[in-house]
């Protein structure tokens, strides 16, 4: 007999304990949740609290008098894999003509503030 009545308090305890477990993990609604304030968005947005950011890149190239005679140029590929494990910035230049300039540059600005 208190076999039986162990069991059973179990088939009646687990339900119930499902059902409770269930019930808090109910995510709300997009309409549930609130708005972000303003004010909470100027603390968090990039470049928040920046005063001043100056950037400048000059670049010149001159390319004259070049003269090519049966030239042959390449195909480029951009495959599936080309960009695994690639993490950072890292910049992709690609060229199959002759007698190309090709310019680049890039400006990383990187803000360090204690909050």
């Amino acid at each position: 007999m208190k076999k039986i009545s162990n069991i059973t308090s179990v088939f009646t305890l687990f339900p119930l304990l499902m059902l409770i477990a269930l019930s808090g993990t109910a995510k709300p609604t997009i309409d549930e949740i609130p708005p972000v304030l303003l004010g909470d968005l100027e603390q968090e947005r990039g470049m928040g609290g920046v005063v001043d950011v100056t950037n400048n890149s000059h670049l010149e190239a001159v390319l004259t008098d070049n003269y090519n005679a049966n030239s042959v140029t390449g195909n480029n590929s951009i495959d599936r894999g080309s960009f695994n494990d690639a993490s950072g910035v890292f910049s992709i230049i690609q060229n199959t003509g002759n007698n190309v300039i090709i310019q680049e540059s890039t400006i990383i600005t990187v803000t360090i503030a204690p909050n």
